[in-house]
């Protein structure tokens, strides 16, 4: 998988959007991160789930802070 490619797969257009979290812990496929900047982001080994770690961004009320 090249590194340097994105896809986008889901979420708003907007900039600066709210992410939409369901319970912790909890599989919701309706689950969509905020708009983050400067975050790190990898596949697991299988290739099937995508991990989104930290950044800058929008949690679920619009407040921006640091993941």
């Amino acid at each position: 998988m090249n590194g340097d490619l994105w896809t986008k797969m889901s979420g708003s257009e907007e900039p600066n959007s709210p992410g939409v979290y369901g319970e912790k812990g909890e599989t919701t496929p309706g689950s969509i991160p905020g708009s983050r900047v400067l975050a790190a982001g990898w596949y697991d080994s299988t290739n099937q789930e995508f991990w989104l770690f930290g950044g800058f961004g929008f949690d679920s009320n619009g407040d921006y802070g640091v993941y």
